[in-house]
């Protein structure tokens, strides 16, 4: 069995650390039956390693290792920022530094000591065996040599009856801590014994005054006074924290509630009864503005329960208050557990309850908003008892920043709430603190809420968020979402399409969202700040999770405005998972981005507003299809670079319909949007030119341009292009250009006076007239061969103009003698032109190279 519960813990150590879970979903992972879990859940409850909180299901939660503040009721809530402090002041190192606590009598400044000494024993920040040495300096406010020697210690013959060398309790809290209470009390001339110990860790006891003692000692002071009344500022500079604790009247009601039922609990311990106390009696205590704070209330529940005790000492339930109504009763046992204790009673929660159905009914028949916030109006005017001013303040603090930050600042929605209506929705709020974790649930009206209101509800999360971001309390404040934005939902929920604006740095995409939200006056774009260096991946994951956000309406299309990227790879992404329009603008602008926004606000039409977007495009580039390109399109990719991509995008424009897109791209992009995509991205894609082999799994023509010169690489370029509807004499066109361009970059550096671009006019025409007379048509590569051959016998020519003709060369048949005087019949204009005779080896050359097509 042991091995069996070992695992059962180590479950819910792995999987439900910091959450309560019920036994059904233990049994699951576990393995096991409900009833066997049950078993094991209970005896890990018995071995102090799990706590339970009953009811309908029973749910169990594993306790973390013992912290001392948790025992402190408020160390969660309003003392939540003095425990941290006390904590701080227990780790700064080298060993913590001193701190003062102030406040009223009454409210737990012994306690709060107490604790620090225990968080640091807890954390062995101090020894286990370390003493905590105390002393009330009020004690001694008439005998400040005795209260000396008390803290100091003294040496003999120090004063009459000083028989013998004493310590003092300084010395005696040596490794720990010593708490000195009403220090208001301290003479000066102690105060300054105490600001000399605190600086240099030594001190000297009565009547010495050779032999310092040396002591590390972690110092608590305590006052109820004002501590520039009383105390020197030299001893004031050397005690670098300060906390006040507040009044019992001054703690938020939760707080006081649990303060009144943790007294009853202790009560109910020490006399072993079950006590039941009426409401009225709670509500007077929780109203108590004694002097005595704590302690006050602490002893009128002790009077209380000692005053019916002696009448029932025989009854294991004991009532405080009239028994006319059970159910105004709250039972306080041993066994109380004051941490989840709900402060709503029945009643309040059939108000609760009725309230909450009310307005699921009212949101279904499709009453007026004003309706419904009449409703939650009068349920709040029904609960006035539970007001509570502290924390009423306290929530309408955050309520007014959130507002600010948040709603006004970010979203661009101006709220106009008098101070009673944030009055009204900070005391709405406050229900949250009275409410146990699964009291109640308000699913179904977040459900309506998110059909009826996806982005009022989108902003009111990211409102809450700022206010309190525990989810229990984001869905138990989902009514007073109307109190808030009441006659302002129509107008945010007007905007039908969805705005994103994605940008890299800490708040560049939230500070042009903040500018134009606000210009607008209407919530149009959400923003999010991205990090330098962020994948793609992880941008699509802002924009896919903000997307699925506003699942519930219905959208007209979606806008995403970035600074940065592949326009493809986003729009492509989005699109798996998104199937409204959707247009991507690149480089995003505060300009541009207003400009959308804008139109997104007029309700425009997606293709105007894609329109108009595009005249952006020009510079920053748009996308608003799915895949490569909305046209036809011909990509072009060259492993040496964009220059010569550019070059036959150039030729191609130049040359055919214009039917096309070319798309030029650098290799390495084609490579991985070919893996990286599939069929349906390339539907318009008619065929990809490159320089080089690829492979791909993909149904897509790929050409190397080199292959076009070749007779069968050219047919193929051919059939493509004829398919694709373009016309036979622009094809030729197309494929005089690039045999023009590849012929002149070969020749470039080979040919050493005459300039490529003028010469290659020339060859070419001798080529066309050598076609033309034999009616045949050559082939790219046999054209291409030409085309160099002729540039470098014409400046071959020149160089050698002087020299004499090689006449070693004979043209014997009929054919051969045919083709000399035809070649000596084309080359005369050049020759007249460049005052050169184009010799007979050279003519003998070109038949060695047109033989076969003649």
């Amino acid at each position: 069995m042991t091995k069996a519960v070992d695992k059962v813990l180590k479950i819910i150590q792995d999987k439900y650390s910091k959450n309560w879970v019920d036994t059904k979903t233990i049994a699951e992972d576990a393995g096991l039956s409900r009833s066997v879990i049950s078993i094991y859940l209970s005896q890990l409850y018995k071995e102090n390693k799990l706590t339970k909180k009953n009811g309908r299901p029973v749910l169990w939660k594993l306790i973390a290792e013992k912290n001392p503040f948790q025992d402190m009721i408020g160390s969660t809530g309003s003392l939540k920022e003095i425990v941290k402090r006390c904590q701080e002041s227990i780790v700064y190192p080298p060993n913590g530094f001193p701190i003062i606590i102030t406040g009223p009598s009454g409210v737990g400044k012994s306690f709060l000591a107490k604790n620090i000494y225990k968080q640091a024993k807890s954390i062995k920040a101090i020894d286990s065996q370390a003493k905590f040495i105390t002393l009330n300096a009020a004690d001694y406010a008439n005998n400040p040599e005795l209260l000396s020697s008390v803290l100091f210690g003294y040496k003999k013959g120090a004063f009459t009856g000083a028989n013998e060398d004493t310590l003092g309790l300084i010395d005696q809290a040596n490794n720990g801590y010593f708490f000195l209470d009403e220090v208001h009390r301290l003479p000066k001339e102690s105060q300054e014994k105490l600001f000399s110990l605190l600086d240099s860790g030594q001190f000297y006891p009565l009547g010495e005054n050779k032999i310092a003692h040396k002591v590390k000692v972690r110092f608590i002071f305590a006052t109820t006074e004002e501590l520039d009344s009383f105390l020197l500022k030299t001893f004031m500079r050397r005690v670098p924290l300060h906390v006040k604790l507040p009044a019992f009247k001054k703690r938020p009601l939760v707080e006081r509630l649990s303060l009144i039922f943790d007294a009853f609990k202790n009560e109910a311990i020490r006399t072993n009864k079950e006590y039941f106390i009426s409401n009225q009696i709670i509500e007077e205590l929780s109203q108590n503005k004694a002097a005595g704070n704590i302690g006050a209330v602490e002893n009128a529940i002790k009077l209380l329960c000692a005053a019916v005790y002696t009448e029932h000492t025989n009854d294991s339930k004991i009532y405080i208050g009239t028994k006319d109504n059970r159910d105004s009763y709250v039972a306080v046992s041993k066994d109380f557990d004051v941490n989840n204790y709900s402060s709503l009673q029945k009643r309040d929660y059939d108000l609760l309850s009725n309230v909450h159905q009310e307005l699921l009914n009212s949101v279904e028949n499709n009453n007026n908003i004003s309706d419904q916030v009449l409703l939650l109006m009068k349920f709040l005017k029904k609960i006035d008892y539970l007001k509570d001013d502290v924390l009423i303040e306290n929530i309408e603090f955050k309520v007014k920043q959130a507002i600010k930050n948040v709603l006004t600042r970010k979203y661009g929605v101006k709220l106009s709430l008098s101070d009673d209506e944030l009055y009204q929705i900070s005391f709405g709020m406050s229900l949250y603190y009275f409410i146990s974790n699964n009291d109640f649930k308000m699913d179904q009206l977040v459900k309506k809420f998110e059909n009826l209101y996806p982005r009022t509800m989108y902003i009111y999360n990211r409102f809450l968020d700022e206010v309190n971001s525990d989810e229990k309390f984001k869905e138990l404040s989902i009514p007073w979402l109307l109190l808030l934005f009441k006659d302002k939902i129509k107008m945010i929920e007007s905007i039908k399409y969805t705005g994103i604006i994605l940008a890299h740095g800490d708040n560049t995409a939230t500070s042009i969202q903040s500018v134009v939200n606000n210009l607008c006056g209407n919530y149009i774009f959400e923003a999010f700040d991205m990090p330098i260096d962020v994948s793609i991946h992880e941008i699509n994951e802002y924009v896919q999770k903000y997307i699925k956000s506003q699942k519930d309406r219905e959208h007209k299309g979606i806008f995403v405005l970035f600074d940065m990227g592949s326009l493809t790879q986003m729009f492509t992404e989005i699109k798996k998972y998104s199937n409204c329009e959707l247009l991507v603008i690149n480089n995003v602008t505060t300009a541009t981005a207003l400009d959308t926004g804008i139109r997104i606000q007029r309700n425009d039409t997606f293709n105007d507003i894609t329109k108009a977007a595009n005249r952006f495009g020009k510079a920053f580039g748009t996308q608003y299809y799915e895949g490569l390109s909305d046209k036809l399109n011909i990509i072009v990719s060259c492993m040496s670079g964009v220059g010569l991509s550019e070059e036959i995008k150039r030729m191609m424009l130049e040359s055919l319909s214009n039917k096309f897109e070319i798309i030029t791209m650098d290799y390495k992009d084609l490579k991985q949007t070919l893996e990286n995509h599939e069929q349906k991205f390339f539907d318009k894609t008619k065929f990809v030119v490159t320089t080089t082999d690829i492979d791909t799994n993909l149904d897509i023509d790929i050409i190397n341009i080199y292959d076009i010169m070749e007779k069968s690489g050219y047919n193929y370029l051919e059939r493509l292009l004829l398919d694709s509807g373009e016309q036979k004499p622009n094809i030729e066109a197309l494929m005089d250009k690039m045999l023009k361009f590849f012929t002149i970059e070969g020749i470039k550096d080979r040919l050493q006076f005459l300039n490529p671009d003028v010469v290659i006019d020339e060859v070419q025409l001798i080529t066309q007239k050598y076609q033309e007379y034999y009616d045949i048509s050559f082939d790219g590569k046999t054209k291409l061969n030409l085309y160099m051959h002729l540039s470098l016998m014409i400046e071959r020519m020149l160089v050698n103009a002087r020299k004499e003709e090689n006449s070693n060369v004979s043209f014997d048949s009929e054919k051969e003698k045919e083709f000399y005087s035809v070649s000596k019949a084309i080359f005369k204009s050049i020759e007249l032109k460049y005052n050169f005779k184009v010799n007979d080896y050279e003519i003998s050359l070109m038949y060695q190279l047109l033989h076969s097509y003649i």
